[in-house]
């Protein structure tokens, strides 16, 4: 019967096929097809407010904002995804092109000023792709790209006091062949400031060009522009895509490590031996022939977690609150886990956005049984 059941299941597992989660499989563009680019938030790694992207009062306003349905871990993350006027066609690259002239007021002046002090980023989108800064990994020979999402809408001078605007953005669309179609495999952005008034694309190799200053006190006209430029990149296959924004440059501290375990090792050698010692007196004590005068005084000595070891059998005061926090501990531990099994077995896929924290309020909802059954069987007991 073993044999069999061995049998069986090696036979099941050659038809094993891998699969993907419905709407995150591979989207294939054919050369010449438009390329969609969603903008979604501001955000902040100093200040825990972001903003949707046209809410800022000194970015360019499409003709016509389309707006797809947000699952409830998108929505409470920040995210507000909308469609945009920038064109992208795969395969044709851009040198400049203008996306709207605008003049700022006052307050979009001064509101611009104050966001990139703060240090806000833009993230955009492109096949589901956040725009990345791209970063150099030091310690890599090979000098391996780690993406970082978003990039910055203007650059801040400390010492000045002074706030540039990033009014001009160069994208590098990395793409691999698939048969006679493309796919996005990178996303990075290289925003620049540009003071230009004109109304046209400025020449972006001339060494005169300055910065966009805003944060003042007037009305200030900004070109807005973009080029886009797009890469093969065939050591990046689309299954692998998220790997660069997943990678980490953190370094492990062995050594710290090792002296942190010695060190607990030690502390706990010694009071094991603490309490052996006592151990072994105590039962010194009631193993020798003592008359009963001696043993009420050494009794009378007893101090410490003996006086305590009878309580262990006595109801507790407020025994009533032990239930639902055991259940609540119960509920928050098998949602913990179902979600790391779920990220696991990898249908928690990076691309499924907001995947995580829908996942864990309806694991946490779920779970409300388990509270529920362990409060109860406890509160009985």
């Amino acid at each position: 019967m073993r044999s069999l059941c061995v049998l069986t299941l090696c036979t099941l597992a050659a038809t094993v096929r891998a699969f993907y989660i419905p709407s995150l499989s591979p989207q294939t563009f054919a050369p010449g097809t438009r390329v969609p680019l969603q903008v979604n938030r501001v955000f902040s790694e100093h200040v825990p407010l972001p903003y949707a992207y046209y809410d800022l009062p000194f970015v360019c306003t499409p003709h016509e904002i389309h707006r797809p349905w947000l699952n409830i871990g998108e929505v409470l993350r920040g995210d507000r995804i909308a469609s945009s006027d920038y064109e992208l066609t795969m395969g044709r690259n851009t040198t400049c092109q203008v996306l709207c002239t605008k003049t700022l007021s006052r307050a979009a002046n001064e509101e611009a000023g104050r966001l990139i002090a703060q240090d806000y980023m833009a993230e955009w989108l492109v096949d589901k792709l956040p725009s990345a800064t791209v970063y150099l990994r030091p310690l890599d020979k090979q000098r391996s790209k780690t993406y970082d999402p978003g990039f910055r809408i203007g650059d801040y001078d400390a010492s000045l006091k002074r706030a540039y605007l990033n009014n001009h953005v160069t994208l590098h669309i990395l793409y691999e062949t698939h048969g006679t179609g493309r796919r996005i495999v990178g996303f990075e952005a290289y925003p620049r400031s540009i003071k230009n008034s004109s109304g046209k694309c400025p020449d972006l190799d001339s060494p005169t060009l300055e910065p966009l200053l805003v944060g003042t006190n007037e009305e200030t006209l900004v070109t807005y522009s973009y080029s886009v430029r797009w890469i093969e990149d065939s050591t990046v296959h689309w299954a692998h895509r998220w790997d660069r924004y997943l990678r980490t440059t953190a370094q492990v501290h062995w050594y710290a490590i090792f002296n942190s375990f010695i060190i607990i090792l030690l502390l706990s050698g010694v009071v094991a031996v603490i309490l052996m010692r006592m151990l072994n007196r105590d039962l010194a004590i009631f193993a020798r022939d003592v008359n009963e005068e001696e043993l009420r005084d050494d009794i009378e000595e007893t101090s410490g977690w003996k006086l305590l070891h009878g309580d262990v059998f006595r109801a507790p005061e407020y025994g009533g609150l032990l239930a639902p926090l055991l259940g609540t501990t119960v509920q928050v531990m098998y949602t913990a886990i179902a979600t790391v099994v779920l990220g696991t077995l990898g249908i928690l896929s990076p691309s499924y956005r907001g995947g995580l924290l829908t996942t864990g309020i309806v694991m946490f909802m779920l779970m409300g049984s388990a509270s529920g059954y362990y409060s109860g069987h406890l509160y009985r007991t």
